[in-house]
């Protein structure tokens, strides 16, 4: 009995997040144009690059599987009620649901396109999450 309620477990649990899916937190512009990008799975790892076109994931950390299931639920919610919002400035913010390499997203930054309070509070939130971690090399690249 323990080992088939495992089973379905582990089941629904495979089906509720395929092994492609990230919450994607990203900032970046200015005069280098440099992106910081983080890529949060939702068994907790959290991958850190910054780059110019394609990322470097480069550092590592952990979060709470909770954390980043609940994180991951959330963005994917906010961006899929307004996934044409894309107006990105000199300087952007971006929060992103990507699952089977399809990307729902949401960009912000032009002065004349407000972001949604929303979507930069919850940018907040998570942010603060994730620059509290301490990154280490990553060398699973």
């Amino acid at each position: 009995m323990k080992i088939l309620l495992f089973c379905l477990f582990s089941v629904i649990t495979y089906c509720a997040y395929p092994q492609e899916c990230f919450l994607i937190v990203s900032s970046g512009g200015g005069i280098t144009g440099m992106a910081t990008v983080y890529q949060v799975s939702p068994d907790g790892e959290v991958l850190k690059g910054r780059g110019l076109g394609q990322i470097d994931y480069s550092e590592k950390s952990i979060i709470q599987k909770s954390v980043a299931r609940k994180y991951y639920r959330k963005t994917r919610k906010l961006v899929e009620k307004s996934p044409a919002f894309d107006h990105p400035g000199n300087i952007y913010y971006s929060l992103a649901a990507r699952e089977n390499g399809k990307e729902v997203k949401m960009t912000w930054g032009a002065i004349e396109y407000p972001a949604p309070e929303q979507a930069k509070n919850l940018y907040d939130e998570i942010i603060k999450i994730l620059t509290g971690l301490t990154f280490t090399a990553n060398t699973t690249k």
